[in-house]
């Protein structure tokens, strides 16, 4: 027996969104580090701002490459609650 339709892509549109969602975070992380795509300026060493930066740089590489996903998208959820808060 075949299975539903929606089923067989569940794992391709899964995919899709998690590079989707890992690619924003790494221009996010890109553009508060080093001023690339959007010009904002470089936040001093060591600053809630830079370590955001830095923890959305690393977090859509890993994300992008599928490594360490789980422990990746925690860390990530945390900043974001953080950043609601």
């Amino acid at each position: 027996m075949t299975e539903p339709f929606p089923a067989r892509l569940a794992p391709h549109v899964l995919s899709l969104l998690r590079i989707a969602t890992a690619l924003l975070f790494l221009e996010h992380g890109l553009s508060r580090l080093f001023g690339w795509p959007s010009p904002i300026p470089t936040p001093p060493l060591f600053t809630m701002y830079w370590f955001a930066g830095a923890i959305e740089l690393a977090g859509g590489v890993l994300l992008t490459l599928g490594l360490f996903s789980r422990a990746a998208a925690l860390i990530m959820s945390g900043e974001m609650a953080f950043a609601y808060f």
